[in-house]
């Protein structure tokens, strides 16, 4: 008899709170060296930022408030954790204080060392400060879903070429080769597992494939172009980034 297996996707509807991650109380820390006016301003920053503030652009904003490298990138993860959570979590800055006082009143949170009640008194007045909403975080995140509900997203793509072998009747002599080529595409489907697809390309087929690789990218560019002109932002998701980008 086969198992039952059930999928799900997103916030767990049982009822119970999402746990507070320890990551989360480690960067929270950087807002105790930070004054109030300093959080403002760099809210205020974000808040009025035009375009997609994807976790890069976060940071490099930041980087003119807090200069040391390992500070900036805490108060990014901060920021865009935060930001994460209270959207999928639908909570606001007052529940996740909650949330992180309830993780504090736990003998073996406690333990760890992360976070003085004495700190968290001083998280209650200056978290609320950089919790947003900020519009540049949520165009970003409609971007993302827009990205990822045009289609499945690639894994991997392979172009395999062999040679088949012709045989004479008593299949003991080879009278030939064929050449054949494989086009593998494997995809994530909505359900996070892979789905495979195999074709057998001609040698038309492959040439033809080619053809239209090279037309995609002339028309990017072109796309990419126009945007330029019209000054409108490119979102920064998985299927506009290149190369090194990723």
């Amino acid at each position: 008899m086969r198992e039952t297996i059930l999928y799900m996707r997103g916030v767990l509807p049982f009822g119970g709170r999402p746990e507070i991650p320890d990551g989360l109380v480690r960067d929270a820390r950087i807002l105790l060296t930070l004054e109030p006016a300093a959080l403002k301003s760099i809210r205020d920053e974000l808040q009025r930022y035009p375009g997609f503030l994807d976790r890069g652009t976060v940071e490099d904003i930041l980087r003119s408030s807090v200069k040391e490298e390992e500070a900036c990138r805490a108060l990014t993860r901060l920021v865009t954790g935060i930001d994460n959570y209270l959207r999928n979590t639908k909570q606001s800055a007052k529940d996740l204080l909650s949330q992180i006082e309830r993780w504090l009143a736990d003998d073996a949170n406690r333990a760890k060392g992360l976070l003085s009640p004495e700190e968290f008194a001083v998280l209650q007045d200056r978290l609320p400060l950089i919790a947003g909403p900020y519009p540049g975080r949520v165009r970003q995140a409609k971007a993302e879903r827009l990205s990822e509900a045009t289609g499945l997203p690639l894994e991997q793509i392979e172009i395999i070429c062999d040679l088949r072998p012709v045989f004479d009747k008593d299949r003991q002599t080879v009278e030939g080769m064929i050449p054949y080529t494989t086009l593998k595409v494997v995809c994530k489907g909505v359900d996070g597992l892979p789905v495979a697809l195999g074709a057998l390309l001609s040698h038309d087929d492959v040439v033809q494939l080619a053809e239209a690789t090279a037309d995609a990218k002339k028309k990017l560019a072109g796309l990419r172009q126009l945007m330029q002109q019209k000054e409108l932002p490119i979102p920064c998701v998985d299927m506009t980034m290149e190369g090194d980008d990723k």
